[in-house]
């Protein structure tokens, strides 16, 4: 069959990676562009002559490497080209995303005064019995969703901003509201599997490869805001410029 010629597949790799093989020397040949969608999986199934178990199969391998992302009733896509991350700058995601070309754009899950857990008390410099706001927005960038993030600030520090639009730019917000401009920052990252509840907010498989990252900003060398994000894995390369 021509498309096996193609790419000069084993015949005697599974059926499932015949598939996974073929796509993947397409998109990489760019013959299947970024954003373009995949044929449907009956489609796929007619054309390797396999069951939609084996091509759903496939499908998951694809997704597992970054070449496709799946939307639920949509159909399979292949994933945008990894956006770059300066590490060494202190950038919103807003302001990140605008620099790359990008439309940010936020959706708000969540905005809550509560009691912080130990840990978060302690990487504020916080009383646990002091109050903070926990804001949980999902971050998009061009419509697709990148990233879930937690922000604790302390509540005394930003009183009634739950009365602003937080599906915008919050260091904007802070700047102009409340005349706060964050000047360092420290940051940890590591990789990490993402859950089954994460996953179906950013629209990806349960299990897949997400990078996990934590910051704490400072003002005036006093701790202002711990913020903690799952960035999708197939989306984020994190770039750090080094001089001598």
């Amino acid at each position: 069959m021509e498309f096996i010629n193609d790419i000069n597949l084993n015949m005697y790799a599974p059926k499932y990676l015949q598939i996974t093989y073929y796509f993947i020397h397409k998109i990489d040949n760019g013959e299947i562009g970024e954003g373009e969608q995949l044929p449907t999986e009956k489609a796929i199934g007619d054309m390797f002559n396999v069951s939609r178990i084996t091509v759903g199969k496939a499908l998951n391998e694809l997704v597992n490497q970054g070449y496709i992302i799946k939307k639920q009733g949509k159909g399979s896509f292949v994933s945008l080209e990894k956006k770059r991350m300066q590490l060494n700058a202190i950038k919103g995601f807003s302001e990140e995303m605008k620099s790359k070309g990008l439309v940010p754009s936020t959706k708000l899950i969540s905005i809550n005064v509560i009691e912080p857990r130990i840990e978060i008390a302690k990487k504020l410099e916080l009383d646990i019995n002091v109050k903070v706001y926990c804001i949980e927005r999902i971050r998009c960038a061009d419509g697709i969703r990148m990233a879930i993030e937690k922000v604790f600030i302390p509540f005394y520090l930003i009183p009634d901003i739950d009365k602003c639009n937080l599906e915008g730019s919050l260091y904007e917000i802070l700047r102009e509201r409340y005349g706060i401009v964050i000047t360092k920052g420290t940051q940890s990252i590591e990789a990490g599997l993402i859950d089954s509840e994460v996953a179906e907010l950013l629209n990806i498989e349960p299990e897949s490869v997400g990078l996990i990252i934590e910051r704490v900003s400072y003002i005036d060398n006093k701790p202002f805001e711990y913020v903690k994000s799952i960035y999708r894995g197939d989306k984020y390369k994190f770039v750090v410029e080094l001089n001598s």
